[in-house]
């Protein structure tokens, strides 16, 4: 089994599960164990200082929303650029934390960009590969813009970027004119 830790899950457009409706998963660990991921794209209306009094006696007064992971109940995660408070790199230059020293350090600091998560997406041995070949997702190799950038739009574009791959860059808007090719 080839691991996928470091790619995304794109949802299929059809696939209606409520938890993952048009989300985009950054798989953090995929091994013959099960995988876990974070929801990218479903921002919540909670601030980090909102909540962090209740998992850490740091003061912060960090602004940045918190992210719902998915639907599965576990502590904070981080996902950063921080190479020093990174415990393991998931893609290159982004990394996840979730010990609360590392937390402190990423949501005090104003240098690094961070994304912190509430929950996550989890997987049993063999569920993502039975979900992969039963088509209910795309996969498509992970950059920090997917984390860091605005999540605003980005499992349409993520879908239409995974389209030209399957259908073929084409020049401008001329399809081939080989219909084997169609």
């Amino acid at each position: 089994m080839d691991s996928l830790t470091g790619n995304l899950l794109i949802a299929i457009p059809d696939l209606h599960d409520q938890s993952f409706c048009r989300t985009v998963v950054m798989l953090v660990q995929h091994d013959e164990q099960g995988a876990s991921g974070l929801v990218l794209n479903r921002p919540t209306d909670v601030t980090i200082s909102q909540v962090w009094d209740e998992v850490s006696a740091v003061p912060c007064d960090c602004q940045d929303l918190i992210y719902m992971g998915g639907p599965v109940d576990g502590p904070l995660i981080a996902l950063h650029e921080e190479f020093h408070s990174g415990e393991t790199c998931v893609c290159p230059s982004c990394y996840v934390s979730v010990g609360r020293e590392s937390l402190n350090l990423l949501v005090n600091q104003t240098e690094a960009k961070f994304r912190v998560y509430s929950g996550y997406s989890g997987w049993g041995p063999g569920q993502l590969e039975q979900e992969l070949e039963q088509g209910g997702w795309f996969t498509y190799p992970a950059a920090p813009q997917h984390v860091f950038d605005s999540p605003e739009g980005l499992w349409r574009q993520l879908c239409e970027q995974v389209g030209e791959n399957v259908l073929g860059k084409h020049v401008g808007n001329v399809m081939p004119t080989d219909s084997a090719l169609n």
